[in-house]
């Protein structure tokens, strides 16, 4: 029992102007037993904890003197370091560790658990790869599909399943069953358990009954014009995974897959006026780096080096807006379609694109073929002098 148990009831009793013997009478026991609590020769049976609590309106916590606030602030410490380790290429291991340690000073903490599962899943994908390799179908289809066996090879990733499909059971935090969802979903479905993939998809809500589109439907004036803004941003990054996908895994026509970099190229710049794509660097990035990979196979080098020089000029846009949003209160995009937009430092951490970028072109298969390549040489020297200036 907490010695300090005593002095609050003595403090809160002095507090409400309540004598001894009326708090005694009200909890059925002597005055003399009040007294004994608040001289500290005695403690109050764990019985008369809650009725004491609730009497003066206080925690149980409070009674014995818990320090709920430290253990918070310490608790958003770690994950504080553990989004500034994020914010380094390839960390994952380190920010597991970290999850670990805190684990065993704050078990079964959500905000902890959920890091160590995201870390877990961030080193599968990082240092080993989601690889996929292809199926023939009897259409005559050749379609890229997750290498199953190699993705349940993973070191831990059973780990990272089994914390998020307990918080999925028994959190109430919203947004950890959501991240739990997502994840769960792409993990399951990389590891070939199709059937669970598609029962926990099928707990979210369709596309139409979003936040995002309710809220874009249903608010007015100014509130409207942002929250359309929003989904506006939404649908555009989802528009250029699927329409790529589509392009470079299923139609064959060379001319019709150039149509589309060249329409969602243009479509991006219309959006973000050219220059002002903030967040949205990586998505362009991303549009680049996939479309060298193409140029490529069809060995169109020059273009595909040209593609190269846009994807790394968006990686340290990207990084450049990463480190602005660190140290500035607010940044406000200037697109008449996203001015409503404002991004905080509160926005989830995000590791620098410039390591990433060096990583794929140090060791994609595609890349190391052309690393006799001046070219190739020029551009990589050029990203390791800025990452070694940041």
């Amino acid at each position: 029992m907490n010695v300090k148990i005593g002095t609050k009831i003595k403090a809160l009793r002095k507090r409400d102007d309540i004598t001894q013997e009326y708090l005694a009478e009200i909890l059925g026991v002597t005055g003399q037993a009040v007294s004994k609590w608040e001289s500290g020769n005695s403690y109050p049976d764990i019985e008369y904890i809650a009725p004491l609590a609730n009497f003066f309106n206080v925690t149980t916590d409070f009674l014995f003197d818990h320090d709920t606030s430290e253990k918070r602030r310490k608790i958003d410490e770690y994950c504080e370091k553990y989004d500034a380790i994020g914010r380094e290429w390839g960390k994952a291991q380190e920010q597991i560790d970290l999850m670990r340690t805190a684990l065993a000073e704050f078990p079964a903490e959500e905000k902890l658990l959920i890091r160590l599962a995201k870390a877990i899943d961030s080193k599968w994908g990082v240092t080993y790869g989601y690889t996929m390799t292809t199926r023939q179908y009897t259409d005559g289809w050749d379609f890229p599909v997750w290498d199953y066996k190699r993705h349940r090879s993973y070191e831990n990733w059973e780990e990272a399943v089994k914390i998020m499909e307990e918080l999925l059971a028994n959190s109430t935090d919203d947004k950890i069953r959501s991240d739990c969802r997502r994840m769960l979903v792409y993990i399951y479905a990389r590891s070939g358990e199709k059937e669970r993939a598609m029962e926990i998809a099928n707990q979210c809500d369709e596309i139409y009954v979003s936040k995002e589109s309710l809220l874009a439907e249903a608010f007015d004036g100014k509130d409207a014009v942002l929250y359309k803004q929003k989904l506006l941003i939404t649908l555009l990054n989802k528009i250029r995974e699927l329409m790529w996908f589509l392009a470079n895994s299923y139609i064959k026509d060379k001319d019709v897959i150039d149509e589309s970099v060249d329409i969602l190229v243009k479509l991006n710049k219309h959006i973000y006026k050219s220059c002002d794509y903030g967040f949205y660097h990586h998505d362009m990035k991303e549009l680049y780096i996939n479309y060298s990979w193409t140029l490529f196979r069809q060995n169109r080098i020059d273009e595909m080096f040209e593609a190269l020089e846009n994807a790394y000029e968006h990686a340290k846009g990207y990084d450049a807006y990463q480190d602005e949003r660190r140290t500035s209160k607010e940044l406000k995009y200037t697109s008449p379609y996203l001015d409503m937009i404002t991004e905080t430092k509160e926005r989830g951490a995000s590791a620098r694109m410039l390591p990433y970028l060096l990583k794929i072109l140090e060791n994609k298969d595609y890349y190391k073929k052309l690393q006799d390549d001046p070219r190739y040489i020029e551009l990589v020297s050029r990203i390791k002098a800025d990452i070694a200036e940041a």
